[in-house]
């Protein structure tokens, strides 16, 4: 605030408060305006951004720091506004409630964390909607809050809607609910839970000509980015100007048909967002609705790898390399990884991944098998998808041990060697990464991994302890073959593609480097590589005044 500024709101304090508006005058002078220190949980925050999956657990309980101020409103929310995007990231991440033991707050208060955040920034009137739905994540959960800020000569309702973003439970299966037209199904109907609650929420206290911020990071981005899309449309309903709508997210899948553009919806990603950031791409019809914000160049490289086919061809070594990964796989050398996903998207749209097959074909099965993921606890997530890849004690291993013991016992042909060569299993797989395997292929190769699952009791005879409930056996036992029978169109195009580029001694190079950098390419997403950049380019903090208009 300009000297002459102060002056002038001093004098009219005087005039209309006698010795109150002396003293008001005086806090005025010598008390700057300045920001508010609050704290959000560390989960999303690391010291080291180059090791950013370090000490995650251990962690969750420690908090970081961030700036508030009133003032960043008093600006229309046009354009960057690098503190106003890291206080939202943050807040963003108070929506998690990711306890390490459960899903439920603390002394009853739902998003204790959140709750406290709201507080430090002077926010009260917290509303929250905490239903969740065992089935196929019809539910969404959402916290609105306000509080009065003086800004534009006056006092105005500034309005916060933070989602759930994490500890979704079987909510995050909407993520799959992609629909054949129209916004993401799953996403849509989120968001018309949002805006129905806020229009509440609006309604019963009588608010109009407020200020409303909206924040949310991943499948809460998603949500809060249509959401915000709606009410642009709609602007005189929600009793907001296009310039008071500040709508933040983070890392936001696309999810609108409809490719908008709005200025007051800052949809900031990290470049290295790669296998998350290609989720539902504009391929099948897809766009986020605003301002796409970049705080990261896309520099990340991949090792890009391919299944060398020379080993394979000697049935004697078939089971060895499969089960040692020795000699099979082949580094190809490092490529950009931005370049290589754009690849593998031409390449699997080209072969029939459309959003209708995904969501017809790939759905079902991928939904079964995240629904049992999703609802276990946050640190025992790990353990089910071990299970599955384990060769000690897991199902890896249990096919592994059951074929071997199939192709022992005889019946195939009279030699080691020529009993490979017509071992089902082994033919079936030969066809899949030369690239010839057809329907009725994957039908058999499904069957025999099926059969030599085996059942729940034999993982218990044979490892004691068994990773996962025998009703989670039962839903990975059956969705997984047809996960691979809904794939099976892909990995043929994969092959093909691979032998037509490297040549016939080669397999698989889109789905081996996509295993092989699996968690490098991921972590452009999670949020503990985020708050680091997003702090990285916020200035020292210079604190505002807000403009009165008054001169």
């Amino acid at each position: 605030m300009e000297e002459k500024e102060v002056c002038l709101s001093c004098f009219r304090r005087v005039l209309s408060g006698g010795i109150l508006g002396v003293l008001a005058c005086a806090l005025i002078v010598m008390a700057p305006v300045r920001a508010i220190e609050v704290t959000y949980p560390y989960y999303g925050f690391v010291e080291d951004p180059e090791e950013p999956w370090e000490d995650v657990w251990s962690a969750l309980e420690e908090t970081g720091t961030v700036e508030y101020e009133d003032a960043y409103f008093a600006e229309e929310s046009f354009g960057e506004h690098p503190e106003l995007r890291v206080v939202s990231y943050a807040l963003a991440l108070a929506g998690y409630e990711n306890l390490k033991d459960g899903y439920t707050g603390e002394n009853g208060v739902a998003y204790a964390k959140l709750h406290r955040m709201l507080g430090d920034m002077g926010f009260g009137d917290i509303k929250y909607w905490d239903e969740r739905s065992e089935e196929d994540g019809h539910s969404f959960g959402t916290t609105i809050a306000r509080k009065t800020i003086e800004v534009d000569g006056g006092a105005r309702e500034l309005v916060v809607v933070a989602p759930r973003n994490y500890n979704y439970l079987t909510e995050w299966l909407s993520n799959f609910n992609v629909g054949v037209a129209g916004d993401h199904a799953g996403f849509s109907e989120s968001a018309g839970l949002v805006t129905t609650r806020l229009g509440e929420y609006l309604d019963e206290r009588g608010l109009s000509d407020v200020k409303i911020w909206m924040v949310g990071y991943s499948r809460g981005g998603a949500v809060i980015d249509l959401a915000a899309k709606t009410m642009n449309e709609d602007l005189e309903r929600f009793g907001v100007s296009e310039g008071d709508l500040y709508a933040y997210t983070f890392g936001a899948p696309r999810a609108s048909l409809t490719e908008t553009k709005y200025r007051n919806i800052h949809d900031v990603k990290d470049g290295n967002d790669l296998l998350l950031g290609y989720l539902f791409p504009e391929a099948w019809g897809f766009y986020n609705t605003g301002v796409y914000e970049e705080i990261h160049a896309a520099d990340l490289d991949v090792t890009g790898k391919t299944i060398e086919m020379t080993n394979l061809r000697d049935p004697a070594q078939v089971l060895m390399a499969f089960m040692s990964n020795e000699g099979v796989v082949v580094d190809e050398g490092a490529k950009n990884g931005k370049e290589f996903m754009d690849e593998w998207l031409a390449m699997v749209t080209e072969a029939g991944l459309t959003r209708e097959y995904f969501d017809t074909e790939v759905k079902p099965a991928l939904s079964k098998l995240m629904k049992a993921y999703q609802m276990r606890k946050l640190d025992e997530q790990s353990e089910f998808t071990g299970f599955i890849t384990s060769q000690e004690n897991g199902m890896l291993g249990m096919i592994a041990g059951n074929g071997f013991s199939d192709l022992m016992a005889g019946g195939y042909g009279a030699s080691m060697e020529e009993a490979i060569a017509n071992f089902p299993v082994y033919k079936d797989l030969r066809k899949v990464l030369e690239g010839t395997a057809e329907t009725e292929d994957f039908d058999e190769l499904a069957t025999e991994l099926t059969r030599y699952m085996g059942v729940y009791s034999d993982y218990e005879n044979r490892f004691g302890d068994v990773a996962v409930t025998e009703e989670e056996f039962a839903t990975i036992r059956e969705a997984v073959p047809e996960l691979i029978r809904a794939l099976g169109p892909i990995l043929t195009a994969d092959a093909r593609a691979t032998k037509a580029t490297f040549g016939e001694d080669y397999s698989m190079y889109y789905l081996a480097t996509l295993v092989a950098n699996a968690e490098q390419m991921v972590v452009g997403h999670i949020p503990e590589s985020i708050m680091p950049i997003l702090k990285s380019l916020v200035q020292p903090v210079v604190p505002k005044v807000p403009n009165t208009g008054r001169r």
